[in-house]
This record gives C-alpha cells, structure tokens and sequence, in this order.
C-alpha cells in the first residue's frame, strides 16, 4: 500500500531522534514560499531575503541590507501568523532580521 512521504519523513524523524531538524527545515521552506506573497511589491524579494534558521520558536531571518531588514520588522506580525495558518499552529513566537555576510 502507497504511504505519502510527509508520513515517512515523520516516522523516520521520530526513529532517528531528529524532530526538532525536519521542523526547523519545515518552516523554512515554508517561509521561503511565503516570501513573493509576503513582499509582492518588492523586486526580487527572495534575492535580498533567506531564513537563516529557526529555534525556540524564533525564526531568524537573513537580509542583504538594512532596508531589507526594516521591511521584514515591518511584516513581522504577518510572518509569524502567515507561517502559523500554514502549520496549524503556534510555532513560530518571534522573528528576527539579520545581516547576512554574503
């Protein structure tokens, strides 16, 4: 019988003690999804924009500039709920902004 993989990479995550990994991946890429509904204004938003990690409920978000790094405080509440609707619930309780080195 035919199991989803969202299914497998669960079981393999909870047989490998790495929950806590695919959960942070998880959310990344669902903010990386949400970055041209989230900035539809902006040129090229997930050029300047990239989550960094997230832990303890704090998703770390890189930005190329400054600029960047006010648009993305600006929105912040947005992200947070945007991301939560996502998951189903409360995983993300604050955001931060910072300066990539590339």
């Amino acid at each position: 019988m035919f199991e989803p993989f969202q299914k497998f990479m669960t079981k393999a995550a909870n047989r490998y003690g790495i929950q806590k990994e695919v959960k942070a991946a998880d959310i990344c890429q669902k903010f990386r999804a949400l970055i041209p509904e989230l900035f539809p204004k902006e040129q090229s938003p997930e050029e300047n924009i990239s989550p960094a990690y997230y832990k303890n409920s704090v998703l770390v978000i890189n930005v190329k500039t400054p600029g960047w790094a006010q648009e993305v405080i600006m929105r912040k509440e947005k992200i947070i709920s945007e991301i939560n609707r996502k998951t189903g619930k409360e995983v993300i309780k604050n955001l931060r902004a910072q300066l990539s080195s590339k």
